[in-house]
């Protein structure tokens, strides 16, 4: 993962002092994303063809991803439970398929996947989305913005300390001993700037991997803005940028210096 903020504690209230910029010659990041949530959109099926007319000069590649949701129906007598089929989203993405941008109603999001890029590299799609989708959607707010970035980290070695690598485990009584299996540690950070919170999901990647000879693990790390927004590029820019350092912190304060040693720590001027 690549950290072109400054980074700082994890407490979320506030950041002290100012820790040199870095990025990493071996990021684990695995896919980084932006969600943007709008109300009130003029949405019809004609608009993801206008989107892909303004974008496929970029954005070649397009495909629908179909959506279904699980729908439960509480009754004094009956209930039933079943799958919704919703609206489909569509998909555009670049020739090599590394850059992805997805549309549906009072929805858009732009994905970053393999090879990740630094920030500045994808951070302008997500304004150049946002103003495509208000020129063939007008919609009428954002409700909500979600900065997400999900990292595999692969430590080599049958038995690990924790906490030689990371900052967040489980931590067990000494009667239960220092051994465990999968395990998943979750918690939301308020953060300083109105209506953020990073939520960090951590925890092994898969339950069978915790017994091989490489140790993999995914954390995520995901900033959510939870307050209306007119939607123009500058107010999206300032939560997005405040999104991607509330991002970083977590990262950083996430893990020891070994593991930076390992990811290839590199300083940025």
């Amino acid at each position: 993962m690549n950290t072109d903020s400054e980074p700082g504690q994890i407490s979320g209230n506030h950041r002290q002092g100012e820790i040199p910029k870095r990025s990493y010659r071996n990021p684990p990041v695995v896919e980084a994303l932006c969600e943007i949530y709008f109300a009130e959109s003029s949405w019809d099926d004609t608009v993801p063809g206008a989107f892909y007319e303004r974008v496929r000069s970029r954005f070649p590649r397009k495909q629908r991803r179909e959506i279904q949701e699980a729908k439960i129906t509480m009754g004094p007598e009956t209930s039933s439970a079943g799958v919704q089929r919703l609206p489909p989203w569509m998909q555009f993405l670049t020739e090599d398929g590394s850059l992805m941008i997805q549309v549906a109603e009072n929805l858009v999001v732009v994905n970053q996947l393999l090879p990740y890029r630094h920030f500045e590299d994808w951070e302008p799609v997500i304004y150049e989305t946002l103003n495509v989708y208000n020129e063939v959607a007008l919609p009428e707010k954002i409700v909500r913005i979600g900065l997400r970035y999900i990292n595999r980290i692969e430590i080599p070695g049958a038995i690990i300390a924790m906490e030689d690598y990371f900052t967040i485990y489980p931590n067990l009584p000494p009667t239960l001993g220092n051994r465990h299996g999968a395990f998943l540690v979750r918690v939301e950070v308020p953060q300083a700037e109105l209506g953020h919170t990073v939520l960090i999901t951590f925890g092994p990647a898969d339950s069978t991997q915790l017994a091989g000879e490489t140790q993999v693990f995914m954390l995520d790390l995901y900033d959510r803005i939870s307050r209306p927004l007119e939607p123009n590029e500058a107010k999206l820019e300032k939560e997005v940028k405040a999104a991607h350092g509330n991002v970083v912190m977590a990262f950083e304060g996430s893990m020891t210096d070994q593991l930076r040693d390992m990811l290839g720590v590199e300083e940025r001027t």
